[in-house]
């Protein structure tokens, strides 16, 4: 065995290590424009009870004779030099020491990458694990956590075995809209189930991604982030998110129906995969009931798409932690998706901004208003007197995929004469709908306080209360639209009563409309039966 103990060893001339078992620096290594090759059973131990570092500039290289060498450091991995501090594949990197960083001025593409001793390893640049041509190096995690810090580990080799661990984790927790520490897997035309095993505080919070249907390039990749917020609501926002409206709740649904943790995927070709994401119990800040609920999957494309209940549904935990599937999720190539996990159907495809329905003279108005839409392809307009079995009563169209404010209104064609119940039902090009909260329209009796009717025999007697004299015509239809009577009358102020030759063959509930000269139409169901 050969060592050389110096306070710091400065190489300037290529070092062969083929017959020499191990090389040993005591207090560091700098590689100083030096072509260091290594070979088959080979080892260089950078300090073997300090803490001693690897730094490599002025071009330095470890050439790699064959597979098999070790590099064991005890300290930091700093590459300074205009390459990625290897010049072919083969050797394996071990960091064996406490609290390591990975730096330099370049980013350093690694073969084999090995997680020991203690502490937490820290990548203060980016870094390659995996190989420059062959492809198939792995990280080894074993029980330590690598830490990201706002930089990007790219995984050359594409195989679903290239990142390893038992309890070790890599950790991608930086708050902001677009995270900066990412894992960049470059999966290729592989498919099946990719781990990566993301972690915090000691939890570990895996991401699996189950390529269902491969990308078409040898260089295609994924690239995946993750973080929870400070704050429970979910700011700051994915890049691009604009909204997390929920219908269930009426409102912006970030606090109480969204798990928080943010998950950033961007595939670089269009693909197919099923999902698994985890979070911790802690993270599941959700107000009761949505806190126990079913979780689902939905992932922003200019608007919250699809719902929980057909991309995945689990029930959410409170503690330890939880997963959610979410299988068939598709892909178009080049495009970044943030995605969330939601205990209700939200957030809806369209930032509802206002909904409301006012009288104006005898109609009840309908109007409501949109910040966003995402393939938003009309509104249905839907009635209740009950508040519970609605009806449709109208449709307008949407505004397809925009980012501008829309206003839309709708009058009621039936006068409001007593408490009655909207919601809009919103549907996509692809025939999804939402449905959006339940408002209360305002009774509208304009000129006419109030309508009666009963059945006598042949005639139908109709009592009118007006505020203002006026004409009429007064008809009487049962429920399927059968008209059994008709009259044009003139209504004093007050009280009338008329009789409508009618023969109501059957008791049950019919509709009087009364029309106005000026158009307007009011009506109201009565049951009629005969004496």
């Amino acid at each position: 065995m050969k060592k050389v103990k110096r306070n710091q060893l400065i190489l300037k001339t290529i070092f062969i290590l083929g017959t020499f078992p191990t090389i040993a620096f005591s207090q560091g290594l700098i590689n100083n424009g030096s072509h260091i090759v290594i070979s088959s059973g080979s080892n260089i131990v950078v300090n073997t009870a300090g803490t001693g570092n690897y730094l490599s500039q002025s071009g330095g290289l470890i050439h790699n004779s064959s597979v098999g060498g070790i590099i064991k450091v005890m300290g930091n991995w700093t590459n300074n030099a205009a390459n990625v501090a290897f010049a072919n594949d083969g050797s394996t990197v071990i960091l064996s020491g406490v609290n390591q960083s990975i730096a330099g001025s370049n980013s350093t593409t690694f073969y084999n990458l090995t997680l020991q001793g203690t502490g937490t390893k820290t990548l203060n640049v980016n870094t390659t694990v995996g190989g420059i041509a062959t492809l198939t190096g792995v990280l080894s995690l074993t029980t330590l956590p690598l830490v990201l810090n706002s930089n990007v580990l790219t995984v050359s080799n594409p195989a679903a075995g290239a990142i390893t661990n038992t309890t070790g984790y890599i950790q991608s927790e930086t708050n902001v809209a677009l995270n900066p520490s990412q894992v960049k897997w470059i999966v290729g035309t592989t498919s099946g189930s990719h781990i990566i095993p993301f972690g915090l505080a000691a939890a570990q919070i895996p991401f699996t991604m189950n390529i269902t249907s491969a990308m078409s390039s040898v260089a295609s990749y994924v690239i995946v982030s993750t973080r929870p917020t400070v704050a429970t609501n979910n700011t700051p926002w994915s890049s691009t998110v604009t909204h997390m409206y929920d219908p269930t709740i009426g409102g912006d649904g970030s606090v109480q129906a969204v798990i928080d943790r943010w998950w950033d995927l961007t595939w670089s070709n269009a693909a197919t995969a099923t999902l698994t994401f985890s979070y911790r119990g802690a993270e599941n800040t959700l107000n009761a009931p949505y806190n126990s609920g079913n979780l689902g999957a939905q992932y922003w494309a200019a608007g919250w798409l699809p719902d929980n209940s057909n991309i995945g549904s689990t029930l959410a935990v409170l503690a330890g932690v939880g997963t959610v599937t979410a299988s068939g999720v598709a892909f178009v190539a080049a495009t970044y998706r943030p995605m969330v996990l939601t205990s209700v159907n939200a957030p809806l495809p369209i930032e509802l901004l206002s909904f409301a329905a006012n009288c104006n003279s005898s109609s009840e108005i309908i109007s409501w208003s949109t910040a966003t839409e995402n393939n938003n392809d009309f509104f249905s307009i839907e009635k209740s007197e009950d508040g519970n079995n609605f009806n449709v009563i109208g449709q307008v169209n949407g505004s397809g995929t925009s980012s501008q404010v829309h206003h839309y209104s709708f009058a009621d064609p039936v006068p409001v004469l007593s408490t009655v119940y909207y919601r809009l039902r919103q549907t996509d090009f692809n025939g999804t709908s939402t449905e959006s909260t339940i408002i209360t329209g305002e009774t509208c009796n304009g000129n006419i306080n109030t309508i009666d009717a009963f059945a006598s025999g042949s005639e139908i007697n109709i009592s009118l209360n007006v505020i203002e004299a006026s004409e009429y015509n007064i008809a009487v239809f049962d429920m399927q639209g059968k008209k059994y009577g008709e009259e044009n009358v003139s209504a004093a102020q007050g009280s009338n009563h008329f009789l409508l030759n009618g023969n109501i063959l059957a008791a049950g509930i019919y509709l009087v409309r009364v029309t106005g000269v000026d158009g307007k139409c009011y009506s109201k169901k009565v049951m009629l039966t005969q004496d």
